[in-house]
């Protein structure tokens, strides 16, 4: 593994840290009440979707590689922006059920800036699994 990618993977390992630690500490923000409020509103919420759209677009990746492994570089790259990109709209599409569900601006801002967070040490890792792949002839 180059040094490059090892500092990507830090840099996720940090964000995801700090993003969980927001994400926490938002939640005391909220009452007893809204934290069950909260929790009834997005039990199960997406997860579904989510799963089904990554195993799609990682059977196309793997079809893509099997049956035409001349473009498997380039079904890599398409997996990962799939991937960066789907992230930030399962994130968007979280904080437009939140603010109709009624839940607490301070709660909802909180909770956007952990996924920020969260969502950039994927695309700043991503980004450099991308550049080592391409401009290390992998």
């Amino acid at each position: 593994m180059s040094q490059l990618l090892s500092i990507g993977l830090i840099v996720l390992m940090i964000c995801i840290y700090f993003s969980r630690s927001i994400s926490k500490d938002a939640l005391e923000l909220l009452t007893e009440q809204e934290k069950i409020h909260l929790e009834k509103q997005f039990a199960g919420f997406g997860n579904r979707f989510y799963l089904i759209a990554m195993v799609i677009g990682f059977s196309a990746y793997m079809i893509t590689t099997y049956f035409a492994p001349s473009l498997s570089n380039a079904a890599f790259v398409l997996f990962v922006l799939f991937f960066l990109f789907f992230l930030f709209f399962n994130s968007i599409r979280v904080v437009r059920k939140m603010k109709g569900t009624g839940l607490p601006a301070a709660y909802i801002r909180e909770y956007q800036h952990s996924r920020w967070i969260y969502n950039m040490g994927f695309a700043l890792c991503g980004g450099i699994l991308l550049y080592e792949m391409v401009f290390s002839g992998g």
